[in-house]
């Protein structure tokens, strides 16, 4: 088992240069009182409501869009203001276009690491933005609390989530059938998760996609190309953002294509992620492993060498694995180059212009500055190729890298989770 602690800013592509920016006049509702200066409720019941409707009103761009489920999500500009508060990040998940829940959070120690001070060269002390996130975050706190007091009166205290770790203590406001939960973890995040009262007032135990039916969902998942591709599709995407959070959301999607709820911030409180990024996987995974079991998934670690005919076995299933791994600034830009390339290519054509680039291979050198984690979603044993899937947005869902590049930049730690 690795122990490596990634590193923070050099893993978001030259490609995600920007924010979605939502400009504050969307962010008014007219239509839904009280006003919380965004359409923080759904337009009619949570049955009736379409999630694509919902995300348009609000301007969030997709995430991602599966057989099974559907995500949208923006990252905030720093002008935006709700509640007197700037949300780093607006996100709803929904299943068959049915809306589960609306999260926004505020204030945490992945997005605002460095604000008012450059995180550049060491010249800003951890100690210094770990004390200036916690004030970020309290303050945040603190207006929405005041703010929401102000609209829907005083708050009770609730305990939402699974048993456990991802057990969060909130206090809870109700307009509706709506509940509006405001999450403090002190150093770590605040936010509001927007979901149905009867979400939150069902005490017993989620119910739970049986493993028999998963696993015939996942083998439907697999596709197989002419040209011998083996691909895993109906992955979630869950974008990481302009931060070094690959770890809890590359874990983050593995678990949601598993059956298994999962949050991006609160995944990284598991990991005990830095300030403004990098996780321990070996955290990482520990946790991940506690919250697969109360749904009956297991993780299981597989042979790090990278053989084929072994990974193809879990492809065939439908089963994805997460991959800890060093970037490689070159060949990430190259593997978005080659996409068009392959897509008209025969395989042994493709074979031969691949030829150079396995070469290449052998004098790569790891960069342990560049410690990523990613999944693996398909190979060619034609080409010997993998298909990899990065925490990076639709752009970054399938790219295909060498066998002899994976091995040269592979951090040796490979994991499934399984029905």
């Amino acid at each position: 088992m690795v122990k490596q602690r990634l590193s923070v800013a050099s893993l978001v592509p030259l490609a995600f240069s920007f924010l979605f920016v939502i400009p504050p006049s969307v962010l008014r509702s007219q239509s839904a009182p009280p006003d919380f200066g965004l359409a923080l409720l759904p337009p009619s019941s949570w049955n009736e409501t379409s999630a694509k409707n919902w995300a348009t009103t609000l301007q969030l761009p997709v995430e991602s869009e599966t057989k099974y489920q559907s995500s949208y999500r923006a990252y905030c500009s720093p002008q935006v203001q709700i509640m007197g508060a700037n949300p780093k990040s607006i996100a709803l998940i929904a299943t068959d276009d049915h809306p589960d829940q609306l999260t926004l959070v505020f204030a945490n120690k992945g997005d605002s690491a460095g604000e008012g001070a450059p995180f550049k060269n060491g010249s800003v002390r951890v100690s210094v933005l770990e004390k200036a996130v916690e004030k970020a975050i309290s303050a945040d706190a603190d207006s929405l609390r005041e703010k929401l007091t102000s609209l829907l009166g005083k708050p009770k205290k609730q305990m939402f989530g699974d048993f456990g770790k991802t057990r969060e203590s909130s206090e809870r406001w109700d307009s509706d059938a709506t509940a509006i939960l405001l999450i403090e973890k002190p150093s770590e995040y605040v936010a509001l998760r927007v979901l149905p009262s009867k979400s939150v007032d069902q005490t017993e135990k989620p119910l739970r996609i049986s493993d028999i039916a998963m696993r015939e969902r996942m083998k439907g998942n697999v596709i197989h190309r002419p040209n011998g591709d083996i691909v895993v599709e109906n992955i979630p995407m869950v974008d990481q953002g302009p931060k070094g959070f690959c770890v809890p959301a590359t874990y983050a999607r593995a678990l949601l294509y598993a059956g298994v709820p999962a949050d991006l911030y609160l995944l990284a409180l598991l990991g005990r992620t830095d300030v403004g990024g990098g996780t321990s996987v070996f955290a990482m995974e520990s946790s991940a492993r506690s919250l697969a079991a109360t749904y009956g998934r297991s993780i299981t670690s597989v042979s790090p060498n990278l053989d084929l005919a072994k990974l193809e076995s879990f492809f065939e299933k439908g089963i994805p694995l997460t991959w800890a791994m060093y970037v490689d600034e070159g060949i990430n830009r190259d593997l978005s180059l080659r996409l068009k390339d392959r897509a008209s290519a025969d395989p042994d054509a493709w074979n031969k212009l691949l030829e150079p680039k396995r070469k290449a291979a052998r004098s790569l050198r790891k960069n342990p500055q560049n410690g990523h984690v990613c999944l693996i979603i398909g190979c060619n044993r034609k080409t010997g190729e993998l298909a990899t899937s990065d925490s990076w947005g639709p752009d970054f869902t399938e790219r295909w890298i060498t066998v002899e590049e994976a091995r040269a930049l592979s951090q040796g730690n490979l994991g499934a989770i399984v029905p």
